[in-house]
């Protein structure tokens, strides 16, 4: 049971295994079927798509599949920035304070044009209530649940800054200047709910929950989030992933580097600068906002 926006009660209900359903009411059906997406892969293979969807119960010789590279200069056009020095994934001040400090330190590097990908609302918002403040040179908006105008807001800014959650991982168009820089807080793992707990029950064992369910599912989550970067073959920007699990040494770190092995790595703030110096032009960097205390 769960409330719509207008704080009414409401009961849905969803099938544990969808590609039981699936297979019956399409893929078993004397028809043809094209699917196409940019994130229907964990950035290696379309098994865990199919097998979520019930695709691998067809026979393989009457599906075809293919991977189609993308058109953009990504090697030209973006850095990646994984920092090994912040704190573990928790709940404490000492994590927000870390997580905040590395945030507003790349949102003066980049001079806004940054969007702040988190997998809470309650982390959003201890980090907004922390960096305010400090980032008074920006224009901040903050999504909430209720929120859904501030991604409109964020496009028609300059040099804005957005923390966001929810819609803002997938289906955003930010073309040009406005969005390049786009910061991921956390690793997107699914969260705990019926689904989730299925799967598990489903699985082996945990490790088994992991590897075939929870890692395939963060990576085609952390590809959309990613993927809000670059929409244009013009687009130039960093991607920073603030989780020191995906650094090197970290458990998902070979995984991570895989699925985004098309953008090169970045090391230090410096290099971050170094590099939007060389793809922006002056006027990318002039401060355009002035807040209302100043």
């Amino acid at each position: 049971m769960k409330y719509d926006e207008t704080g009414k009660l409401f009961l849905c209900s969803c099938p544990k295994v969808v590609g039981t359903v699936l297979a019956d009411r399409l893929w078993l059906k004397e028809k043809h079927y094209v699917l196409t997406s940019g994130t229907m892969s964990d950035g290696s293979s379309f098994e865990y798509f199919k097998n979520e969807l019930g695709l691998s119960q067809l026979s393989k010789h009457i599906q075809f599949e293919r991977i189609t590279d993308s058109p953009f200069d990504y090697a030209a056009h973006t850095r990646l920035y994984v920092p090994n020095d912040l704190p573990a994934p928790d709940n404490s001040e000492e994590y927000v304070e870390a997580i905040t400090n590395r945030i507003v330190e790349l949102v003066k590097a980049t001079n806004g044009h940054t969007a702040i990908l988190f997998t809470s609302y309650r982390l959003l918002q201890l980090t907004y209530a922390k960096a305010e403040s400090r980032l008074q040179d920006y224009h901040l908006f903050k999504m909430t649940r209720s929120n859904r105008g501030a991604i409109n807001a964020f496009k028609k800014s300059s040099n804005g800054v957005i923390f966001a959650s929810g819609s803002m991982w997938e289906g955003v168009d930010c073309v040009g200047d406005i969005l390049s820089s786009v910061i991921i807080v956390r690793l997107p793992f699914p969260k705990r709910n019926v689904a989730t707990e299925a799967k598990k029950s489903a699985s082996k064992n945990v490790p088994a929950f992991i590897a075939e369910y929870a890692v395939p599912e963060m990576l085609i989550k952390l590809r959309q989030g990613v993927g809000r970067l670059i929409r244009s073959e013009t687009d130039t920007g960093i991607i920073s992933i603030l989780d020191i699990r995906a650094a090197d040494g970290g458990p998902y770190a070979k995984r991570v580097r895989r699925t985004l092995c098309k953008y090169p790595r970045v090391n230090s703030i410096e290099e971050i600068r170094t590099f939007l110096e060389s793809v922006k032009s002056p006027d990318y960097f002039l401060k355009t906002y002035e807040s209302e205390e100043n």
